[in-house]
């Protein structure tokens, strides 16, 4: 008992770890809260609190943000230029600064200002300029990286050769190939939990034995003491039903990690720094009124939507000057640096893209095969995998399962909805090795089956040493004169019992 406790905690501590890994991927940085530093309030009717109210504002709302950078290039995005076709090159002074449209400037602040808290009436045009430079990101193209982020790098290094190499510069390819030697990777996992399965299928005779020996007993009590044999038979044969959870739980935190790698080319991959692919977004989803190119991420999951749409280099020769980053030329410098961007293309499909019933039609098959291939490969697992034994008499105990078969292949139909097709391929792929391992492992390692004699052999076993219980003597057995015996549990009534008549005389 003291080693299934012990297990327990253990299981529990890799838990945690796995939803510290999964938050730590998948939550962002929350809104930034700007603090202008450098306006300098000389010749200005605002006060330095009043612009860093603005300025907080509007950075964190990535359209305020948009717009107000439309308004710093001279453009009415909310009014008069809302719906131009010529392009948006930026209003130019003669010196080739920006000629600031200071009215755009303040229609942006009277959207966005939902609680009416800021002042801006008294808004200048240097005060505008002064703003948007202390918006600016400042990316860091040489952030240095900790443990985790060094062994993604190296294992998203590894990815892009097999991609470039093996892949023929797909990523698609790439993926299923770094997939297949993940897997061989992970086989001695799969080999510990395929033994510890085999010891509890050996098990399951005499586990039978002791559910059959209280078979048609559903009270609480019995439940209980069913549970203590079966955990006391586990102690004898020496074996912890937890160990088989140790293998698939480490190997969860793994896979949670090689998603982060799959999912973000541009960091570690190509080899860009957080920062980095964070300026690319904001570049990306900029409108072009504001110096950006005005496109849609309907993922923000990673940076695969993103590379997909990159027709070639020369989309983002606007960085260099790009009013929302301090260092653009540099962004732009090292973006020109990669060797190559993969291709996300199968055919006329961009698998980089998210499936959606709005656009690129066959995108859909992404979802379809999620459903199928999980569907199935479940069926076919159960058929290969030991299947512990349950109550099968427990209310709603066959409901539950079939539930099961349709909602987790359910639930990953709805998540590829979510992610890249890229992902969504990345996910069937994986559950197809998965499910062609167990097959080969339930064919090198198959589990022991049992006849009816077993199970017989099992019972008599367990519970032929067990005393016979005495057979209770009948009415006519017992002694007339005897005393009558007391209930311990009521008081007896004289119709209970049998009237017993001597006719003898005295």
């Amino acid at each position: 008992m003291k080693k299934i406790f012990n297990s327990k905690i253990l299981v529990l501590l890799v838990l945690l770890t796995l939803l510290c890994t999964v938050f730590t991927s998948c939550i962002g940085a929350g809104p930034q809260t700007i603090k202008i530093t450098d306006v300098e309030s000389e010749g200005s009717q605002l006060t330095s609190d009043q612009l860093n109210a603005i300025a907080t504002l509007v950075r964190n709302n990535s359209s305020a943000w948009s717009d107000f950078i439309a308004a710093y290039r001279g453009y009415d995005v909310l009014g008069d230029d809302a719906n131009r076709t010529d392009g948006y090159p930026g209003v130019k002074n003669e010196d080739g600064s920006y000629k600031i449209n200071l009215v755009a400037a303040k229609k942006v602040l009277t959207k966005y200002d939902t609680n009416k808290t800021l002042i801006y009436e008294a808004m200048s045009e240097n005060d505008v300029k002064n703003i948007v430079t202390a918006m600016k990101l400042d990316v860091d193209l040489n952030e240095s990286r900790d443990l985790l982020q060094n062994l993604r790098f190296w294992i998203g290094s590894f990815l892009g050769l097999i991609t470039n190499t093996v892949g023929f510069g797909n990523y698609l390819i790439g993926i299923c190939v770094f997939a297949i030697i993940v897997e061989l990777l992970m086989t001695p996992l799969t080999i510990k939990q395929q033994k510890n399965s085999i010891k509890q299928a050996q098990l399951r005779p005499k586990e039978m034995a002791i559910r059959n020996h209280y078979k048609g007993r559903n009270d609480q009590a019995t439940q209980q003491k069913v549970t203590m044999e079966i955990q006391n038979l586990y102690e004898r044969e020496n074996f912890n039903p937890m160990s088989g959870c140790l293998p698939m739980l480490i190997q969860l935190p793994i896979i949670m990690l090689l998603y982060n790698i799959v999912v973000d080319p541009i960091q570690y991959v190509l080899g860009g720094t957080a920062s980095f692919a964070e300026a690319l977004k904001v570049f990306f989803t900029a409108s072009k009124a504001a110096g950006g190119l005005g496109m849609t991420l309907n993922s923000t999951n990673g940076t695969i939507e993103l590379l997909s749409q990159v027709k070639n280099l020369e989309e983002f020769a606007g960085l260099a000057d790009f009013a929302m980053i301090h260092n653009g030329s540099g962004v732009l410098s090292t973006l020109e640096g990669f060797k190559a961007i993969p291709s996300f293309s199968v055919g006329p499909i961009n698998f980089g893209y998210t499936p959606s019933l709005e656009r690129d039609y066959w995108l859909l098959i992404v979802p379809v095969l999620t459903f199928v291939i999980y569907f199935f490969s479940m069926k076919i697992s159960k058929k290969f995998t030991y299947q512990a034994t349950t109550n099968e008499q427990a209310p709603g105990a066959g409901c539950s399962t079939v539930m099961m078969d349709y909602y987790m292949p359910a639930m990953s139909t709805v998540f590829s909805f979510m992610v890249p097709g890229a992902i969504g391929i990345y996910w069937v792929f994986r559950s197809v090795l998965s499910t062609v391992k167990q097959f080969i492992m339930s064919k090198v390692m198959p589990l022991p089956r049992f006849t009816e004699e077993d199970y017989k052999a099992a019972e008599k076993e367990m519970y032929s040493s067990q005393k016979p219980q005495r057979k209770r003597k009948d009415n006519a057995d017992l002694d007339p004169d005897r005393e009558r015996p007391r209930s311990l549990h009521h008081i007896d009534d004289e119709e209970d019992y049998p009237t017993f008549v001597n006719n003898s005389e005295d």
